[in-house]
């Protein structure tokens, strides 16, 4: 598909056009394009802004979706600003981070909380490996969110090959990340956003 194809494609369904699954659209248009302000957008602002690595409007699509997941749990594997985010929403549950650079990092971290409510990969060169254990320990409340998902073509091929795993159930494409839920009494679906 060309770029401008591919934009337009992006744009309709940013929107909710063309989106058939209530629970998609949803999650698009209530979610991720909300535009009311959060009770902690303050203080995720100031604390975004210490720490960088991440835009403030990503830290709020990011502070959004996990208030509106409630998950069991928060993992931020390298990424202070995405570990600022979900933590400001989700204060109650326990957050881990941890910066991504060995092996078996996630593995230690799933063995303390048994399953993952909400895991955000940042830019690491283990995140095939991440993304592999990740699959092995999700449910149907799970999500995982994958940065850099087209940065060059072995990226592009890559996050193909997770869209079309048969684990992955609903994925997202916003461009610079990808979102993977796993709820398995949807269809399986996926959407390419426009942020």
């Amino acid at each position: 598909m060309s770029k401008i194809g591919d934009w337009i494609n992006r744009k309709r369904h940013n929107r909710g056009f063309g989106i058939q699954s209530p629970s998609a659209f949803f999650f698009i248009t209530e979610v991720l394009n909300e535009r009311l302000p959060y009770y902690a957008y303050r203080t995720l602002d100031h604390a975004i802004e210490k720490c960088g690595g991440m835009s403030r409007k990503h830290a709020r699509e990011l502070f959004r979706i996990t208030n509106y997941m409630h998950p069991a749990n928060c993992i931020s594997i390298a990424s202070e600003s995405a570990f600022k985010a979900m933590q400001a929403a989700r204060p109650c549950a326990p957050c881990y981070s941890t910066d991504g650079k060995k092996h078996g990092e996630l593995g230690e971290i799933i063995s303390k909380c048994n399953e993952i409510g909400i895991l955000y990969i940042g830019n690491t060169p283990l995140r095939d490996t991440i993304v592999e254990t990740a699959l092995q320990h999700t449910n149907n409340r799970s999500a995982i969110i994958v940065e850099g998902i087209n940065k060059d073509r072995s990226a592009q091929e890559w996050w193909q090959g997770i869209v079309e795993d048969s684990r992955t159930i609903v994925t997202y494409d916003m461009y610079s990340y990808g979102i993977l839920l796993f709820d398995s009494e949807k269809k399986k679906q996926h959407y390419k956003l426009k942020r």
